[in-house]
């Protein structure tokens, strides 16, 4: 065990040392390092010919190896980037998607009706949600009344694919158009007016 060292059993960052402590046990030994490893980095470990058995004879060769630490976990907070209508917009169309893009790839188990919605007032509206990529749309089964305010919720229940739930809860409001004019008009007076004689 004298033999196993921190001269004899070293972990590396390139050039650089990292310091750790190195514990024997029979056949094992085993290097700790003082502190957390860096992500997505490569080690290489080197066990040297000062290291000996009970007899005094040392290894038969140096002994190296590497690998490659993980990457970075992503802890980031997704956020919705962009909507199909501003906040505030008017003239909507009754018979519209209601769709958000986010800043990442997200679990799609987590964008439902619970977590995406649309009322009217405090009335929910049903639809259906389709969910690609980074986009998540909701289809409302009927058309949307006129001149009506809507309000968009993305709760933080929606999260990306690591688990890390959506910064803030997302809300935005628009208001659908006006009723379309279906009245057919009429003649209401006319110059002269009917049967006028001497014109």
């Amino acid at each position: 065990p004298l033999t196993i060292t921190n001269l004899t059993f070293t972990l590396m960052q390139g050039t650089t040392s990292v310091s750790g402590i190195i514990t024997h046990s029979g056949v094992t030994a085993v290097f700790v390092p003082a502190s957390n490893l860096v992500y997505n980095t490569v080690y290489t470990v080197t066990v040297t010919t000062g290291v000996k058995d009970l007899a005094g004879n040392a290894i038969a060769a140096p002994y190296t190896w590497s690998f490659t630490t993980g990457k970075d976990p992503d802890t980031k907070a997704p956020v919705v980037t962009g909507t199909i209508h501003d906040n505030g917009a008017i003239d909507v169309p009754i018979n519209t998607k209601v769709g958000v893009t986010f800043s990442e790839a997200m679990d799609p188990l987590t964008i439902t009706n619970l977590t995406f919605t649309l009322k009217r007032g405090g009335k929910p509206v049903s639809g259906i949600i389709t969910y690609s990529r980074v986009t998540a749309v909701f289809v409302p089964v009927d058309d949307l009344d006129y001149n009506s305010v809507y309000t968009v919720t993305i709760t933080r229940g929606a999260k990306d694919l690591a688990g890390n739930a959506l910064a803030a809860p997302y809300v935005l409001s628009w208001t659908t158009g006006e009723a379309p004019d279906i009245t057919a008009p009429t003649v209401i007076t006319t110059l002269p007016v009917s049967g006028a004689a001497d014109v």
